[in-house]
């Protein structure tokens, strides 16, 4: 009875060793919360007057390039949280990703500049650009979700790749079969030269603090950050909905999810279309922001830099992929400026490999990721990696008092003959 009694009259441990006990998903949890999400996007968003300060006051020249630094690493955290939705959600290898980012791109930059000669207003161009996103994402995702694992990775590397081509090819009119489709003046991707002069969003000049110094990094990381929280609300709306739980049923154990009533291929298509609208957005936004369009800036290269940012930070995590994203993109440029003064700048690059090897030895699943990177051996893991091999049957013997001959004319086997001594 005393017992018992000490241990309710025992306090209850502090809040914070509390949550550093309850692990990735009690962090997760915490992070997600409206009153630390809140005052998380009002603090970013005070970045531009903080780098304006020190300007003024101090007379800082790196003002404008920490805050284009700033706006890339919230850019790559919205690409990140599309590319987690399809892969830490939805379980889909998706390595042509970045691909639906260049669509986002050059679909804006065709209706949104002197290349058609058209110039559709802001709103006329995100409707173009979603229903582009959802287009491809439907010609691709319909044929290829059928398939799983290393066939759709295999796959939709394809179709990046092949976009890429497309798009490096398009400055001239297609031809098929002998066939040309279009003048001989027809030119719509500009090829290996880009789209230029992409109109940026035009916004009324009355609207508050977007004049001023640093007038286009200033006012496209506020678009970038609206973006980020718009993304962020969708994703915990969707967490908890039946649609959320069966994606995390599909990435679990598709056939068990199957089994039990869940339409697996409406809902890995629409895990895979809703990353590439995202994706899509986010690529109109950065066409408008460099005012043009670029087909080196959507290379094989920039998703397996997403995916460095998804894994790092934790598959599954909504959280983890915006750390992922800012120590991807802030931390080298860091490093250059500490260690490029004393040692030459490849070492930059080894510590940043160095740092994303312990990351992956020590916690592979990500720094708030629930969900591990290693294959598994229950729950539709990889049983192959553990299976052990099986042990050889023993030989059949024929039983006592009956021979060898016998034993084989009546089962029509044959009968492994015995060992002499």
């Amino acid at each position: 009875m005393s017992a018992n009694t000490e241990a309710f009259d025992e306090a209850p441990p502090p809040r914070l060793k509390r949550l550093w006990q309850a692990g990735p998903y009690g962090w997760n949890q915490a992070l997600t919360r409206w009153y630390v999400l809140i005052p998380f996007f009002a603090i970013a968003a005070t970045a531009p007057f903080i780098t304006q300060y020190f300007v003024d006051t101090f007379g800082w020249t790196g003002g404008e390039y920490w805050l284009r630094i700033l706006t890339t690493s919230v850019q790559a955290a919205s690409l990140a949280l599309a590319l987690n939705l399809v892969v830490g959600w939805a379980g889909l290898l998706n390595l042509g990703f970045i691909a639906f980012f260049g669509i986002g791109t050059y679909v804006y930059a065709m209706v949104a500049s002197a290349q058609l000669h058209i110039h559709l207003p802001i709103w006329s161009a995100f409707a173009v650009v979603v229903l582009a996103s959802i287009g491809f994402a439907l010609i691709v995702g319909i044929p290829s979700l059928r398939l799983r694992g290393d066939y759709l990775a295999i796959l939709t590397l394809a179709f990046g790749l092949i976009t890429r081509e497309l798009v490096l090819d398009l400055d001239r009119p297609p031809t098929l079969a002998g066939h040309q489709f279009g003048p001989d003046d027809l030119n719509l991707t500009g090829g290996t030269e880009g789209i230029h002069q992409v109109d940026p969003f035009r916004l009324p000049n009355g609207v508050p603090l977007i004049h001023g110094v640093g007038l286009q990094t200033r006012t496209y990381y506020w678009i970038f950050l609206g973006f980020l929280a718009v993304v962020m609300f969708c994703l915990l709306r969707w967490r908890s909905t039946r649609t959320g739980r069966a994606w995390i049923a599909i990435r679990e154990d598709e056939l068990a999810a199957r089994a039990m009533g869940v339409n697996t291929f409406k809902y890995r298509l629409l895990a895979f279309t809703a990353s590439a609208v995202i994706a899509g957005i986010a690529g109109m936004i950065n066409a408008a922001r460099f005012h043009n369009a670029y087909p080196g800036n959507f290379d094989i290269q920039e998703t397996v830099l997403i995916f460095i940012m998804v894994i790092l930070g934790g598959l599954g995590s909504i959280p983890g992929s915006i750390i992922g994203a800012t120590f991807v993109t802030v931390v080298p440029f860091v490093l250059q400026g500490l260690l490029t003064k004393i040692f030459t700048p490849v070492l930059v690059f080894v510590v940043f490999s160095l740092i994303l090897i312990l990351t992956m030895i020590f916690r592979p699943e990500g720094l708030l990721g629930t969900v591990s990177i290693r294959p598994r051996q229950m729950l539709g893991g990889t049983v192959e990696l553990f299976a052990e091999p099986e042990a050889e049957p023993l030989a059949a013997q024929p039983p006592a008092g009956e021979t060898v001959a016998d034993l084989e004319a009546s089962t029509g086997s044959i009968i492994a003959p015995e060992e002499g001594p």
